[in-house]
């Protein structure tokens, strides 16, 4: 398949960027107790539209003490598939490398589904440049001054399943400063900082929506009763190259705002081809006037 890449305006995958060194978060099997170990910062950054003159928020204390490293609840999470009227913003938080699922042996992995939430530590607060609210740390929810809540077990929380076999916070703001919001109960959000992306033992990244559609390769309508016009190019005014329907199959191929480059073969019945099928190619809207993103896709694949 053809691709090219997401112009910058629209585009961030955020590695771990830090310019005074970073706490990482180690569990001790005799004390499980966790200790703290420092390491030189990395700095891997592609797409970025952070402004280069950011100023990175100091770490803030972590909790005592630690609570020991646990795996999440999964039944306590919410919110997996997303409803078609769900705002689920402008992209994800997620584990930054993810080759664990591409492993032979990825079944055996500590990270899948939101058990990577127990390598992780993230500080998050109640706006930009705000009040220090508590930590997501080591698959724990510690508000500042009272007792850690076990997410899942003490407390349900809202993901996205977007990987075969993983899942992620999604992502509603993403600031030029490094600062980004994202959801973390249904009723809950929080904002964190990108230079506490490498904080625990498992590195993190923001990802926008654009660039998991463009790896997917696929997408469908969120509304599965949804049709679209093809255009020639990403313009309202544009000429109309046929209609995309509820029974196509439709794989991204660019962004451009509130557009995508597709390819579009109808009629299918979910991957497979129907009798007299034909392919076009063109533009479409991914994102209504609301910036809600029109379009999902099953990450188990077809």
């Amino acid at each position: 398949m053809s691709r090219k890449l997401v112009p910058i305006s629209t585009a961030i995958l955020i590695g771990t960027i830090s310019s005074w060194g970073a706490v990482s978060l180690a569990s001790s099997p005799k004390t499980r107790v966790q200790t703290l170990q420092f390491y030189e910062p990395s700095f891997e950054v592609a797409d970025v539209i952070l402004a280069q003159s950011r100023v990175s928020p100091p770490v803030p204390p972590l909790p005592s003490p630690l609570p020991t490293a646990t795996p999440p609840t999964e039944s306590g999470i919410v919110g997996l598939s997303p409803e078609p009227t769900d705002d689920i913003g402008v992209g994800h938080l997620r584990p930054r490398d993810l080759s664990f699922l591409e492993t032979e042996n990825w079944t055996d992995s500590p990270y899948l589904g939101a058990n990577w939430l127990q390598a992780a530590a993230i500080p998050i607060y109640t706006e930009p440049d705000g009040s220090h609210w508590g930590w997501i740390i080591s698959g724990w929810l510690v508000p500042n001054g009272q007792e850690p809540l076990a997410l899942g077990r003490d407390a349900s929380f809202s993901m996205l399943h977007t990987y075969y076999s993983l899942f992620s916070f999604p992502v509603t703001q993403i600031q030029d400063d490094g600062w980004f919001e994202f959801q973390y109960t249904p009723a809950g959000k929080a904002w964190a900082h990108v230079d506490h992306l490498n904080l625990g033992r498992i590195d993190l990244a923001v990802e926008t929506w654009e660039n998991r559609f463009l790896d997917m390769g696929w997408v469908e309508f969120r509304n599965h009763g949804l049709s679209q016009s093809l255009k020639a190019v990403p313009d309202d005014s544009a000429t109309i190259l046929g209609l995309v329907g509820p029974d196509s199959f439709i794989e991204t191929l660019a962004f451009d705002g509130d557009w995508m480059q597709v390819r579009v073969t109808q009629p299918t019945s979910a991957c497979q081809q129907l009798p007299g099928a034909v392919t076009q190619e063109g533009w479409m809207r991914w994102r209504n006037s609301e910036q809600q993103s029109l379009i999902w896709f099953p990450p188990k694949g077809c």
